[in-house]
């Protein structure tokens, strides 16, 4: 069934509108997103940085609609190449997931199968979204073999996943995710389970691949070092919500709310050494309660009663947008939150 298309902003491949998604479990109801709204450019490589548990993967998931329906609430709207993809039925949202958004997960050896060949797990997945014969779908599996970087290409197309390095299996993950030239890759810590020196091989790939074939790339991450290096926009999440945004020389230069200033504070330094790391107090909180007070109330040094109503989005400055009441008056005024 068709839909009609719905206004998104201009340049935008997608846009999350007040995306809500309560989880049923058996100690209740969490609410892991709470009114979360992040825009992805055309081409644009998008980060997401936060702590583990504030919605990063949660926010991914909701994009491709993995969560179980029967366990799982959903309001608001993911609106992507102008269709909300909440209003899709199930047979239109598979044509969606997998040819125009495809994702990679941080451990590939979890995502691929041990027991067929890399090759015929890309050419299977080209199969199924075009359609074409074998032979096609494996010339174009040899082709894509070389543009992750996989050589020579005739001889891993049979090789199994424990016969390569954990950096060639997350390359043959990009292989997959790109197989049908995706508008939107949805890249969740796909560099986690690397150690540094490939991490920034398969960094410089995903870069390359976002300006080769026009694609943009929303990059979940913890880590403010990727994101510096290869990131155009980002934002920071924190207990379900977007609480900052804006372009990544930006966020660095003038972080406005202060849960984005901690998580830069606590970046070991180069020099530093011998010096106590910053660290943010407590814990983020438990889920289980939707609160109208600022979720980061209870571990801010600048908290103050009126935290204890819930922050609107603020734009402080052409793109950088936050979500703080102390914060963004400061920001406005020229000046910078200082932990």
């Amino acid at each position: 069934m068709a839909h009609d298309r719905t206004n998104a902003a201009p340049g935008a491949l997608l846009e999350i509108r007040d995306l809500k998604v309560d989880l049923m479990t058996v100690r209740g109801i969490v609410y892991a997103l709470d009114g979360v709204n992040l825009t992805v450019g055309a081409g644009e490589i998008h980060g997401v940085v936060g702590e583990s548990g504030c919605g990063k993967s949660m926010t991914a998931k909701s994009i491709l609609r993995l969560h179980d329906p029967r366990r799982c609430r959903t309001t608001g709207e993911i609106l992507f190449e102008g269709r909300d993809l909440n209003r899709l039925s199930r047979r239109e949202m598979e044509k969606v997931r997998g040819k125009r958004i495809s994702m990679i997960f941080q451990d590939p050896m979890v995502s691929l199968n041990p027991l067929i060949c890399v090759g015929e797990q890309i050419a299977e997945t080209i199969r199924q979204h075009e359609g074409c014969s074998k032979g096609v779908s494996r010339q174009r599996t040899l082709q894509l073999l070389s543009q992750v970087g996989i050589m020579p290409p005739e001889k891993r197309y049979g090789q199994y996943p424990f016969e390569l390095s954990g950096g060639l299996q997350q390359r043959v993950m990009i292989a997959i995710a790109i197989a049908c030239n995706p508008a939107l890759l949805i890249a969740d810590e796909p560099t986690t389970a690397l150690d540094v020196t490939i991490q920034a091989q398969v960094l410089e790939l995903l870069k390359r691949l976002s300006g080769e074939m026009a694609m943009s790339i929303l990059l979940i991450t913890h880590n403010f070092g990727i994101v510096a290096e290869v990131c155009d926009r980002v934002s920071v999440m924190y207990a379900g919500r977007v609480v900052e945004t804006a372009d990544a020389r930006t966020i660095f230069r003038n972080p406005c709310h202060p849960y984005t200033r901690g998580l830069i504070d606590s970046i070991p330094r180069p020099g530093a050494r011998g010096e106590a790391l910053h660290t943010i107090p407590g814990a983020p909180p438990q889920l289980y309660d939707r609160s109208d007070a600022c979720p980061y109330m209870a571990r801010c040094p600048h908290a103050a009663g009126v935290c204890d109503a819930r922050p609107e989005a603020v734009e402080v400055e052409p793109g950088h947008i936050v979500s703080c009441h102390i914060a963004a008056c400061h920001c406005v005024k020229g000046g910078m939150l200082h932990g």
